[in-house]
């Protein structure tokens, strides 16, 4: 049966589902990216006005990112 649309044939097709992105805090700025199998943060891109977040290899994307650990209260 032929479809008549202005849409591609690929756009009809049943589509794989969407990774859920999320977006970390980081020293730069932010870095988004996706959980990997074993629940790591594998960087997509990142979010900084500072033009040297861009040169950190630690920051570049498909590298594994790991949040600071968060400040240990004293009291």
């Amino acid at each position: 049966m032929p479809h008549h649309t202005i849409m591609p044939m690929e756009a009809l097709e049943e589509q794989p589902p969407v990774q859920e992105t999320e977006c970390l805090p980081c020293r730069y700025g932010f870095v988004s990216g996706v959980r990997d199998a074993q629940g790591r943060l594998v960087i997509s891109r990142i979010i900084s006005t500072d033009p040297a977040a861009y040169l950190d290899p630690k920051f570049a994307p498909g590298q594994l990112y790991t949040p600071p650990a968060p400040p240990q209260a004293t009291g």
